[in-house]
């Protein structure tokens, strides 16, 4: 590897986890906006409610699409930004940097609230699911500006481009799906270890809170694993999903980045995008062949790799590294409402429960020790199927133990956090999750618009 590459990286990527800091949180809630009559999201609707929003909270525009559309504003006071992510039918929250959940939940009850008693004038609600229920019917168009017309047409490419396994046929797979991320501060004497513990705690995630049910995929209870890592995102598997391998130093985590892939960057006021190229490769390149939107079509131009385009790498793995000196956790579904900082609660808890949870994976025999990785039980128990060998009620047990550990940390922070875990205890106790308990629902014969309303109470 470059030496000036490791330097960037290092400066980019590590030097931020060197400073003291306050441990603080980050929360992003992904919304879909759905129509009850079973028909496409009018994406009019959100458009209106969110202008009403914006001005009713006293947030700020700050970006509009090329029809002079505003889809981005924030409040000056908070930091919370209102946005519509890929799609006008996909609301996303991103709280400012907060110390407690409680002064994260006041205001998205507050927001919510609001939402879904302007979106019901017009048939429209706010509901806590991580696939747009009705995605058949919508739009599947993403915002017309810069970076989302670039990556419409990155994401297209599925149609001409290979990769290992095939691609999936869902390019505007970003249009109707949603989650829920947390950043969390840390520090680097702390950041393998947390890599290393929280991806053994992934197959446990997928069985407490799956919620993205695709109606062309059956099987998925989370089917959002699926569609990032069989898209072009996943065209190089370490842009997306879990740690292969966990590096075990700082030095292999730089060198990990370093084969990550960047896939964009700007030149000239213009979004471009071309064949994802590990970092490593990229700026050894002279030229690469890469292309731009203009007036409803792609346009094919030449660039020169430049040291500002690192700023430019963006990976989506299930935990990560963020050039603030943060750790993103982004493999949640977005939940139902009342139970959104259930999973978040969850990961702060033990992050700051870190020991404990380490020695309880380092003493398993339960969902480990037979021969499974915690990447291949995350693919088995995004689908449902949990194999002979976990015996049930001990898995209940070690989960529940898990969900302890997760209280107890929080009880250290002296907030009153735990609350949030009472739905994390019963999902836990069921083995269930919000995806499991709607295909229950569905097979009772109850209609999805309950469903719906249902995961929509706050």
């Amino acid at each position: 590897m470059n030496e000036q590459i490791r330097t960037m990286i290092h400066h980019k990527y590590i030097e931020p986890t060197e400073k003291k800091r306050e441990m603080c949180i980050g929360v992003e809630v992904e919304l879909p906006i759905v129509n009850l009559q079973g028909k496409a999201t009018d994406h009019t609707v959100c458009q209106k409610v969110f202008l009403k929003a914006i001005r009713h909270f006293g947030f700020e525009p700050v970006k509009y699409d090329f029809h002079h559309r505003c889809h981005e504003a924030v409040h000056k006071e908070t930091g919370d930004i209102f946005s519509f992510d890929c799609s006008f039918q996909n609301f996303e929250i991103s709280f400012g940097k907060e110390r407690r959940l409680q002064d994260v939940d006041y205001r998205f009850h507050q927001y919510l609230a609001y939402w879904n008693k302007e979106l019901s004038i017009t048939g429209h609600i706010i509901t806590g699911m991580g696939v747009q229920p009705y995605y058949n019917q919508c739009s599947k168009q993403y915002i017309p500006n810069k970076r989302y017309q670039m990556l419409e047409g990155y994401l297209k490419k599925s149609t001409l481009w290979k990769k290992e396994g095939g691609f999936h046929p869902y390019p505007a797979f970003g249009t109707f799906t949603s989650s829920t991320q947390m950043q969390l501060d840390v520090q680097q004497d702390q950041l393998i270890r947390t890599l290393k513990v929280f991806s053994l705690l992934e197959p446990v995630k997928s069985l407490l809170f799956s919620n993205s049910v695709m109606q062309q995929e059956p099987d998925y209870l989370c089917a959002r694993d699926m569609l990032w890592e069989f898209s072009t995102h996943g065209i190089n598997p370490r842009n997306v999903g879990m740690y292969d391998t966990v590096p075990k130093s700082i030095e292999e985590m730089i060198g990990y980045i370093a084969y990550t892939s960047i896939f964009c960057t700007e030149r000239d006021g213009k979004y471009v995008f071309f064949h994802p190229i590990p970092i490593a490769e990229y700026f050894a390149k002279k030229r690469i062949e890469a292309e731009f939107y203009q007036d409803g079509h792609y346009v094919p131009v030449l660039i020169e790799p430049q040291w500002e385009d690192l700023n430019y790498l963006r990976t989506y793995k299930f935990l990560d590294l963020t050039a603030r000196g943060t750790i993103e956790y982004r493999s949640l579904c977005t939940q139902p409402l009342k139970e959104t900082f259930g999973g978040i609660a969850l990961q702060l808890g033990l992050a700051e429960n870190l020991y404990a949870l380490e020695r309880l994976f380092h003493e398993d025999t339960i969902l480990y020790h037979h021969g499974f990785s915690a990447q291949e039980l995350r693919k088995m128990f995004n689908v449902g199927y949990i194999p002979d060998l976990i015996d049930r009620n001990a898995l209940i047990e070690q989960i529940l133990d898990i969900v302890r550990l997760s209280e107890e940390g929080l009880r250290k922070r002296g907030y009153g956090e735990e609350k949030y875990l009472g739905p994390v205890f019963d999902r836990a106790l069921r083995l269930s999750s919000a995806a499991k308990d709607m295909k229950e629902y569905l097979a009772k014969g109850r209609h999805l618009n309950e469903v719906i309303r249902e995961y929509a109470e706050l």
